[in-house]
Parts: C-alpha cells; structure tokens; sequence
C-alpha cells in the first residue's frame, strides 16, 4: 500500500497542474474496465496527409481559449475528492498554484491523515506518514520541474525540445493523434490529441518516484466552464495494478496567494 500511495502522489503532483486548463467540452473517452497490463494499443500510420506537430499544438492551444486567455490566469486553486478503485481508499484534496510555476498540494485519505507536496519554483517537498519529510531530488525533481510550468498547455514545444507525430489511434470514440515529446534528460512522454476538437484525451508518462519508474495513463473527463475556459471535474489514472480517480468539485481562478504559501513548513 505505500508504494500504491507513494505513487499516487506522484502523479497527482504531476497531473494537477498539466489538465486543469481545457477550453470547450470533449466527448469523454469511453474506457473499458482495465486489467493489469497498461500496454498501448497499436498506433495506427495513414498514407493521408497528417498535419505537422506544430499545428496540432496551434490547434490545442486555440482550442482550450487561445494563448492570450490562458495567460490572463496568475492563480488557481482547486479543491475535490479522491479514490483508488482497487483498494477504497478515499480522501479529498486541495490544490494552490501560482504563475509561473508555484504549487503546493495537500491530501487527506482515510486511515492514513494529511500529506503535503509543495514546489516553489526551485525546491520540491513532501511531508507525509508514509514516506517520513523529504525533499526530491535527481529525476523526480527534473521531472516535478517540468510539470509546474503554470502555462504548460501553451509551452510545450518550449517545455519538449523533440515532439513527433507517431500516427493516430482511437481513444474510446475519438480519433487522436499520438505525438511523444521528449524533454531534456527524462523520459518521453505521450500526447493524444483530439483530431476533431483538438483536445487533450489521454497523456501517458512514466511517473518518477522514490520507489521507482511507474508507467502511467491518465484520461480526462466531465469537461465544465470555468471563467471562460473548460476544466475536465474528472481524471482517471490508471498503472499496472492500480486505478484512482480524482474529481474537481471546486475551481477559482485570479485568487490571492502568497509565495510564502509554497515554502516548505517547518515540522
């Protein structure tokens, strides 16, 4: 259970700040009840012209309200529920961030208590029960880094130095294009984009965390308008051995925070 834990802070730290910013609704991807394995579906190749990388990037910008709206948000904070489907583990969460790249993230789960993961700008963090206090290092630093880019879904061509279109594949009723990028000095990652609405519908990693290299997919549901632009209320992620689900139930933009808000607690 500490590994399932671990993981899933893992993720979460990294997903929080990478889908909450879609701008019009998308048919949720409809998803038959995983098994174990989380291998990925063969990727289609097409003799038809496919479009560049970069375009697909134009369009997902436009799409989720254009670069000029993203970047009129400073501020966001988001508050919701949890639950790891294999175990019943539930809990609820909330999470701050700030422009550029500031976050802090705290957990409650049942039968375990208050966990805390925090970056601000240059230090990662975490406090929990399970892993003791510490602070990240190497890869999962790099990785964390990465992640809270707070304009992230208008910087990815900055953010992946190489980003290639491998070919399209069906994400539940949606066709996508699969573009990997490859950031400096990580492990590649997986962009399935909507062909129709240009949308984010899945983002495959390999999450980084103390215990090791975890191979992941996230799916983004339950698209809902807040201040102009689309928040998907609903992710799920699932890995070999684990699904968990998280659910938005509260999003405000332009909020107050302090940057003192994201140093690391004294405890």
């Amino acid at each position: 259970m500490k590994l399932k834990i671990s993981v899933l802070l893992t993720i979460l730290f990294s997903i929080s700040a990478t889908v909450f910013g879609q701008k019009e609704a998308v048919k949720p991807a409809v998803e038959t009840k995983p098994k174990v394995d989380v291998k990925t579906p063969e990727i289609k190749t097409t003799a038809v012209k496919m479009p560049t990388v970069q375009e697909i990037l134009a369009k997902y910008v436009q799409a989720i309200g254009g670069k000029e709206a993203n970047e009129k948000i400073k501020s966001r904070m988001i508050k919701g529920t949890l639950e790891l489907m294999s175990s019943g583990i539930k809990g609820t969460f909330e999470i701050f961030s700030a422009a550029p790249n500031k976050s802090i993230m705290k957990i409650s789960l049942d039968g375990i208590g208050e966990i805390i993961e925090g970056f601000d700008g240059i230090a990662a963090w975490s406090i929990n029960p399970l892993q003791g206090n510490r602070d990240k290092q190497g890869e999962e630093l790099a990785q964390t880094k990465l992640t809270y880019d707070f304009y992230r879904e208008t910087n990815l061509s900055k953010l992946y130095p190489k980003m290639e279109l491998k070919g399209t594949e069906k994400i539940g009723a949606n066709e996508a294009y699969v573009v990997v990028g490859t950031p400096d000095n990580l492990p590649s990652e997986t962009f399935y984009f909507d062909t129709k609405s240009g949308f984010l519908l899945r983002y495959d990693l390999i999450a980084i965390s103390p215990e090791g290299k975890m191979p992941t997919k996230t799916f983004f549901e339950d698209m809902r308008e807040v201040d102009g632009v689309k928040i998907p209320f609903k992710i799920r992620s699932i890995l070999p051995q684990l699904e968990f689900s998280i659910t938005a139930t509260e999003v405000k933009h332009h909020i107050t925070v302090e940057d003192s808000k994201f140093t690391k607690p004294k405890v």
